[in-house]
This record gives C-alpha cells, structure tokens and sequence, in this order.
C-alpha cells in the first residue's frame, strides 16, 4: 500500500531517534560532514542494519480498524480475511484474537467496557485487517463504495436530517479509538445486507487480494465512488468522472475509452456524442472554464438536447458501469 512521503520521513526519523543509542559513542560528537554510513565503523553499520532489518519496516504487520457504521443493517455477518461486515452483537466475535484483552460491547462506540466517557449507539460495524491505518482506510472506502451501490438510483442520494456519527477504533498491540465525521451519508432509508449479498462481498473480497491491474482498479473506482457518495451534487460530478476514468480510462486514449466502454454498458440511447458532451462538461469544470457544473453552458446544452439534468445522469450512468462491470450477474 503506498504511504505519502512526509509519513515514511515521519517514520524513518522515529527509528533513528529510538535507535540512536547504537551509534552515539562514535556519532554523538563527532563534527563530520557526509553520510553516516562514511563515518560510522563497520560494527556499528552492521548494528544499525540489523536493527533496521528487525523494525517494522521488514516485518509483516497488521493492525485492524473498526468502523461504526450507522445507517446499514447488517442480518447476516460476514467475517473475512480483508474486512467484515458484522451487526453490533457480532463484533466480539468478529475481532477475536484481533481485539487482545479488551471486553467488546459492540452495541456502542467505543465498544470496549474500560471507558466511562459518553458513548454512541452502533447498529452495524465495518472492520478492516490491512498493513497500515491508511491502507484500512482505503479498504473501507472502497467496501462502502460497493455498499453505495445497493440502493435504487432515487435512493442513493436521498439525505435526512438525522445525525449519525463516526470515528474509529483500533486494535494492535494497544488499544485506541477516536471520533470522527460519519463514514456514511445520512441516507433517507437503512440499506440493509443480509446472506443474498454474499456474492459481490466474495467477489470483493477477492480483490483486495488479487495482483490483478483490472482487480485494481475496480478497486480505486469504488473508492472514488464512496467519496462522491458523501458530497454534494457540484462535487459529486468530477469524482463520478474519476471513477469512470479509473475503470475504463486508457492512458493513450482516455476519452475515447470511457465513450466506447459507458456505450458498451448503457446501451444505444446513451450514443458517442452524448457521452463526449457529458466528458466535454466534465472538462469545463475541472480545467477551470466554469466554477461549477451549473455555470457551465454545457449544463444547459445537454438539457437542451436530451431533457436530463447532467449529474443525475452521470450518477446513473456511473452506477450501472459500476454495477455491471465490477459485479457481473
């Protein structure tokens, strides 16, 4: 899983500083200039090697993050090898050996019985296993990209005024947990998963352990698919776009590779040249010809000439490329 740099610099300066006292004797005042590695000896290089080879840096690590979600209904736990889908009286369970000696209330967060601050009501819970908390971070946005798909189309976006909450907790050699904004949009209606989604979970499981480039790339077109899921329409409408480009998108003929692949998809209606005004839209935004996708002229061209607001369009038409490409059948 790719770290941002500034991380790995983080981290690289945190074992020098923990393991200093190796080379101190022959560094910490010597006035040198140059690299450690020309003025230290060749006993204190090959400790501060063999400490690096025993770091985490070398190891295989595993930390796993639970995730409160609150307007899904789980009916039937899902425990995998990436990540699981569990209702709240299901979470002890699920964590196992993952959650060490704490006692697990799952029906709260933070589901663990040594806290006496407030705590929030949780129906269902999202858990992640994954090398870092970033790269859990990833698996749950692209595993609640796929939950997004489940509602109808006038569903999907349909938002109430109810409050839900999140945050996270997570569990590796201790044990610590924050709040956080919601992981999901405050939805009109529960999606409810129960045993008849257990095909796309398999399938998606499959993924994140698959070296395939197709595998993924479903996977990084979900994960702009959850992070559309939560914005507003004018922001909603690039990140559709960077699903499609994810998933169809060709280096040496982008554009022509999403019109051909949504044409393939959606169907006769929906012919090249409304495709490419949608794209030509998509690129008045994004390129800086129109703050938003409403101030385009292209917005109003469309309607114009197909009857249909653009973005509902695109989040249609993103949805059932989705659908249909990532979980055939």
């Amino acid at each position: 899983m790719n770290l941002p740099v500034s991380k790995i610099e983080r981290e690289l300066i945190l074992f020098v500083t923990e393991n200093y006292y190796i080379i101190a004797h022959e560094a910490l005042w010597s006035d040198f200039a140059g690299s450690y590695a020309d003025n230290l000896s060749v006993e204190k290089t090959h400790e501060i090697v063999a400490a690096l080879g025993a770091s985490h840096f070398f190891r295989k690590q595993q930390v796993t993050v639970a995730f409160p979600i609150v307007p899904i209904r789980i009916l039937d736990d899902y425990i995998g090898a990436s990540f699981f889908l569990c209702a709240s009286d299901g979470l002890a369970a699920a964590l196992g050996a993952d959650a060490g000696g704490f006692r697990i209330i799952g029906d709260t967060f933070p589901p663990i019985a040594r806290w006496d601050g407030a705590r929030q009501a949780v129906p269902s819970w999202l858990g992640v296993r994954a090398p870092t908390i970033e790269a859990a971070r990833k698996v749950r946005a692209s595993v609640l990209g796929a939950v997004a798909l489940l509602p109808q189309h006038d569903e999907r976006y349909m938002f109430s005024g109810r409050k839900i909450f999140g945050g996270e907790i997570i569990f590796r050699d201790k044990c610590s947990f924050c709040f956080g904004e919601p992981h999901t949009p405050p939805i009109m209606r529960d999606i409810t998963i129960d045993s008849t989604n257990r095909y796309w979970i398999n399938q998606l499981e499959y993924k994140f352990t698959s070296e395939s480039k197709d595998d993924q790339k479903h996977l990084l077109a979900l994960e702009y698919f959850y992070q559309a899921w939560t914005k507003d329409p004018v922001t909603r409408f690039p990140l559709m776009f960077f699903s499609l480009d994810a998933i169809f998108g060709d280096v040496s003929k982008a554009t022509q590779a999403v019109v051909d692949a949504v044409s393939r998809v959606i169907g006769s209606e929906y012919t090249a040249d409304r495709i490419r005004l949608l794209l030509h839209l998509r690129a008045s935004v994004v390129h800086g010809g129109a703050p938003n996708v409403y101030e385009s002229k292209k917005y109003h061209t469309y309607y114009q000439k197909y009857g249909k607001d653009a973005i509902e369009e695109i989040e249609m038409i993103t949805a059932t490329c989705l659908q249909q490409t990532i979980f055939p059948g």
